[in-house]
This record gives structure tokens, sequence and C-alpha cells, in this order.
């Protein structure tokens, strides 16, 4: 099954490789907020549905430039994301709207006040303390979030997205014991799997940024369909 699953991966990183790469400097600030927006809606939701909200937020104008207050964005926000769309064929409510909300709005302000995100980004190649950075001062952006904002911005190919299926693959592969795949409290924690993950992973030849994106998607498929895999 080992072999089988990591046979799969890079196959599917070959693809991932000829994929078009989105750069952050070519890309609008209104973008760039975006997919952030995107990573923190992610956290506790399935990817369609944080898709679907953040295009609904973007939709109704939250990620141009605003003049009003923090309290009256959560609650225009929360507006947003208390509704059901229709994901998928059926209607889909998002988990955990008023604290998502108040992140959201927050994020968004403190953002413009910084100069906005492109700002942010071009001051440091240091990409180890920018990211500390969305960790520590970005609501909602923790580790796993800022790694995976930073990765789909095209800002850096070196973090792992450690979410649950890639610390499945982790456990199943005896990289890790079965509690990690629970929680990771600290950025230093963090590092530390990542740091395993990626000497691990060494011999694809490939950066970590298009393995944990290939082990996502085989370990998907791996979780759906488990006993094609026996």
């Amino acid at each position: 099954m080992q072999n089988r699953i990591n046979h799969a991966i890079e196959v599917i990183c070959k693809d991932i490789e000829k994929k078009e790469t989105f750069y952050w400097s070519d890309a609008t600030e209104e973008r760039l907020l975006f997919e952030l927006i995107l990573a923190v809606l992610g956290s506790q939701n399935r990817y369609e549905v944080a898709l679907r909200f953040s295009e609904e937020i973007q939709k109704n104008g939250f990620l141009k430039s605003q003049t009003k207050s923090v309290d009256e964005l959560t609650i225009e926000i929360q507006d947003i994301l208390s509704k059901a769309l229709k994901i998928d064929g059926k209607f889909t409510k998002y988990r955990f709207p008023n604290a998502k909300a108040k992140y959201i709005a927050y994020d968004l302000l403190y953002l413009q006040s910084c100069g906005g995100l492109k700002s942010l980004l071009a001051q440091t190649d240091n990409k180890a303390n920018v990211r500390a950075f969305f960790v520590k001062e970005v609501k909602g952006m923790g580790p796993k979030q800022s790694s995976h904002f930073l990765r789909n911005v095209g800002y850096s190919n070196e973090f792992a997205v450690l979410d649950v299926h890639i610390l499945r693959y982790m456990h199943i592969q005896g990289i890790i014991e079965e509690t990690y795949t629970k929680a990771i409290g600290t950025l230093k924690q963090y590092e530390r799997l990542e740091s395993l993950l990626i000497d691990f992973l060494k011999y694809m030849k490939y950066p970590i940024g298009f393995v944990d994106q290939a082990i996502w998607i085989v370990m998907r498929v791996y979780q759906r369909d488990y006993a094609k895999w026996q």
C-alpha cells in the first residue's frame, strides 16, 4: 500500500510541475487578499466550502479598499458566512461563521493599514520570517494556513501544508506517531514535523510545495476509497 501511494504521488508531482505558476508579484492586491481569505476560511472546513464562501465575500466587494470599522465589516461578513450556499449540488452552511467573520474583518483592515499584502511580501527575502509574521500578526492564520497562502501565491515552495491528509500520510509512512495527527500547537512544533516530512521525501527531487499537493490529492482518494487499497 505504501509503495502504491508513493508511486501515485510521484506521478501527480510531474503534472503539478507542468502547471502554470502564479506569482504574487504579478497579482493584484485583491487577488492576494482572496488567497489569504481562502486560507483563513479553509481551516476546519472543506476546501470546496471555503472556496465558495471566499468567492461570495469577493463578489460583495469586501476585498477592495475599506473605510468601514471592524465592527461594521464583521457584521456584514457574518451575514454572508451565515447563509447556506449551493455547493456540489446541495445547500451548505459555513462552520464557525461568527469567529471567522471577526478574523477576516480584522485582517482586511490590518493589512490595509500595513500598506497591503504585496508590500509586506516585498519587504524581505527571509521566507521563514514572513511565515512567522503571518502566524503571529494575522488572525486565523496558523502555521498551516500561512504555509498554504504563501505557497498558493507563488511566494515559496519551501513550506509544507500539514493538514489532516498530510499528517495521515506521515503516520502511514511511520514518520510520526498517531497522536501527532490530532493537533499542532505551535510554529516550532509545526517546523519540526515539516522538517521530518521534507527529509523523508527528499528522494523525490521535487519541492515540498509540489509534493504535499500531490499527497493531498492521493490521500483524499485513499480516505474515500480505503478498501480499494487493501
